[in-house]
């Protein structure tokens, strides 16, 4: 099956997002975040379902911990 436009399109969002929240969680690797704050903190423009979609991908991966409504980056 052909990948359409929007579908890559939200690929790319979505992968920048990721790359986005991994950056600015660098920054506070101690920090737990709560995660509007952190989506925030990273927003370039990109769409709030974006950067959801990013974020618990980066959970479902074990790259970020969570804590309740918190996050931050695994150690």
């Amino acid at each position: 099956m052909a990948t359409d436009a929007t579908d890559a399109s939200l690929s790319a969002e979505i992968e920048a997002a990721r790359g986005a929240l991994i950056e600015v969680c660098r920054k506070k690797p101690t920090k737990w975040w709560p995660a509007y704050e952190l989506k925030d903190e990273a927003r370039n423009g990109w769409s709030d379902g974006a950067m959801t979609l990013a974020l618990n991908r980066l959970i479902d991966e074990g790259k970020l911990d969570v804590q309740g409504d918190r996050v931050r980056l695994s150690s």
